[in-house]
């Protein structure tokens, strides 16, 4: 994994965010690596998509400064040939902006303000044909639509995604069982309320997993691996969705995730 200084206050808009955020910037950081080494002469291209890009410097809450998803993406020793970056929010996207800025690229990143769902297809249209993408999708909750990442999946990408079973879904379920075009209905793209409503409590974030990687799989997908991120408590918080198309990117995943953020190592052993 290469490696990454953290960095210095520079005055500008930085969010406080939990100290799970390393958790889930550790397995982007070490896919970036593996992923631009890997693919870099097999692709005519390698592009890094993100569309809820936030400020770029983070501060952990009760911790130090630390580097945000795109920073990271612009850190990397083997250079994207092209950065996109998505965020809604004025003060993150004016810091982000300035940033990023400060790291030359292959070419100029494409910045856009605005919902990342209605922008999709102008980061979509901006990417070649012929070339493979990685896309870093962590909004703050149920924000993704199911027809974003369908779009995305009209280009060559592997995508590792935030899936807010427990920070969300679980916690406000009532709500958008009641609205049938909840946050939830949007990013399932599915029907789930059946399945849902007939599971024991203690399978349902099972059951929303499963119906989102059901519906991954329509879109082609065939590798798929989770980590589960967890407060220091260990009440669970979400699901770091990784799922690609191509066994190598499986096989990327499931290498660099073997190593986890406290430095602890598992092993696959096939089963």
């Amino acid at each position: 994994m290469f490696d990454l200084p953290g960095p210095l206050d520079d005055g500008l808009f930085t969010p406080v965010v939990g100290p799970w955020s390393a958790h889930k910037h550790h397995f982007l950081r070490r896919y970036i690596d593996a992923f631009t080494t890997a693919m870099r002469s097999k692709w005519s291209g390698l592009h890094y998509i993100d569309l809820f890009a936030s400020a770029g410097i983070e501060r952990i809450e009760n911790g130090p400064l630390a580097w945000g998803s795109p920073l990271i993406a612009a850190h990397a020793p083997h250079q994207f040939s092209r950065l996109h970056c998505c965020e809604l929010s004025t003060k993150p996207f004016k810091a982000l902006s300035n940033r990023i800025g400060r790291f030359p690229q292959i070419q100029p990143p494409q910045l856009i303000r605005g919902d990342a769902n209605a922008n999709v297809g102008a980061i979509v249209s901006a990417i070649p044909q012929g070339t493979l993408s990685l896309a870093f999708l962590d909004p703050h909750g149920l924000h993704l639509h199911f027809e974003t990442v369908k779009r995305l999946a009209s280009q060559n990408v592997d995508l590792i995604i935030f899936f807010p079973d427990h920070l969300d879904a679980l916690r406000n379920w009532k709500i958008y069982d009641a609205n049938r075009t909840s946050n939830l209905d949007r990013v399932l793209g599915s029907p789930w309320r059946d399945e849902f409503r007939a599971a024991p409590p203690e399978r349902r974030a099972e059951i929303l997993t499963n119906i989102y990687l059901k519906q991954l799989g329509t879109l082609g997908y065939s590798e798929f691996d989770s980590e589960r991120i967890s407060l220091l408590n260990g009440r669970f918080l979400y699901k770091l969705i990784f799922c690609s198309r191509a066994k190598a990117g499986g096989n990327i995943w499931r290498g660099i995730s073997a190593k986890k953020a406290d430095g602890q190592t598992t092993f696959d052993f096939g089963f």
